[in-house]
């Protein structure tokens, strides 16, 4: 039978717990507290200790730990094996993994290895009653579909970076720290990480960009100013459906209602007036910032700086600026 409690695969980049962890902390604590039961983090790799305080910050009121440097140095396979062990010996209610690259992987892997359910990028998780209720989006999010569970096996399940609020909790507690000792047998390791590469920000999806300079009927058909600016910020390029129509950005990267909701720490609006179709793609943006011509446009009521200005004067010193400033910082 499994017991109560809800955990989450901490996703980590580099040395820092990445994001997606703190949003599914934040998802599931009501989930916890209908059930009675606990939000839990497996935390993995070198010196992986080090995150649980933040970890805490979230909710996380229990934390599995396994500090071994072969997981920080490997692939994909030892985590599978660690991830399998820890389901089959604890057998919690929930295991939640990031939607990311190495996350879906994760998760599809182990549900297989273990003969488990699992729904992949779900938007909400509730109980009713007994029954546990997983909804996730179809048809390009046009509708949601329902899965029920009367749980007596672990369901896995994944997030997308950006879909839940990841909101600190207003109430202080300890962690439980539970130090796990899994065998790990060096000569079973075929791959070593041997260095990180940051994925090109022109070609990562939206939705896990971290910086975006979205464009709209402002720039006009020309990108070339937007992606000078992007590669000034080493940022994501998106923009309006506007955009979208004019053929000047692909499908991938509209913005909005019908296009991508993204979450990034830092988004510059750049003419783009502000219709609602827009704003609700980028209501979880931590830092948004708009230039725009038209002094009472709609964009300037929902972003945190607003500069009244022309975009094709204000980007290009603001480009010029950004260039100096790094060239500076490299000792040219």
């Amino acid at each position: 039978m499994v017991t109560k409690e809800l955990w989450i695969f901490a996703e980590q980049k580099g040395s820092d717990v990445a994001p997606v962890t703190f949003e599914m902390l934040s998802e599931l604590r009501n989930l916890a507290k209908e059930l009675h039961g606990k939000t839990c983090v497996c935390l993995m790799g070198e010196n992986a200790g080090q995150s649980i305080r933040s970890l805490q910050r979230y909710g996380a009121e229990k934390v599995y730990l396994l500090e071994n440097g072969i997981i920080s140095e490997i692939s994909v396979d030892i985590r599978i094996s660690v991830s399998q062990k820890l389901i089959q010996k604890y057998n919690p209610f929930i295991a939640m993994f990031g939607a990311t690259s190495s996350g879906s992987e994760l998760a599809a892997r182990v549900a297989a290895r273990l003969g488990l359910p699992c729904i992949t990028e779900v938007k909400r998780i509730m109980l009713q009653g007994e029954d546990l209720v997983i909804a996730k989006p179809a048809y390009d999010d046009k509708v949601y579909k329902n899965f029920v569970f009367q749980p007596k096996k672990t369901v896995v399940l994944t997030a997308l970076p950006g879909d839940f609020d990841g909101e600190e909790t207003k109430t202080s507690h300890g962690v439980e720290v539970v130090r796990e000792d899994i065998h790990l047998e060096r000569d079973r390791v075929f791959t070593k990480k041997i260095g990180f590469i940051k994925g090109d920000p022109r070609k990562i999806r939206l939705e896990e960009a971290d910086l975006i300079v979205a464009g709209g009927k402002g720039i006009g058909q020309d990108l070339s100013m937007l992606e000078n600016l992007a590669d000034s910020l080493e940022a994501s390029i998106g923009g309006t459906r506007l955009l979208v129509d004019d053929g000047v950005i692909p499908f991938e990267r509209q913005i909005g209602i019908t296009g991508k909701s993204v979450s990034p720490r830092f988004l510059m609006a750049c003419g783009i007036s502000g219709a609602r179709e827009f704003l609700t793609g980028i209501e979880k943006t931590r830092l948004t910032v708009a230039i725009n011509t038209d002094a009472n446009a709609p964009i300037f009521r929902s972003t945190d700086l607003g500069v009244f200005g022309d975009v094709h004067e204000i980007i290009p010193a603001l480009i010029k600026k950004l260039n100096e400033r790094k060239a500076k910082k490299m000792g040219h």
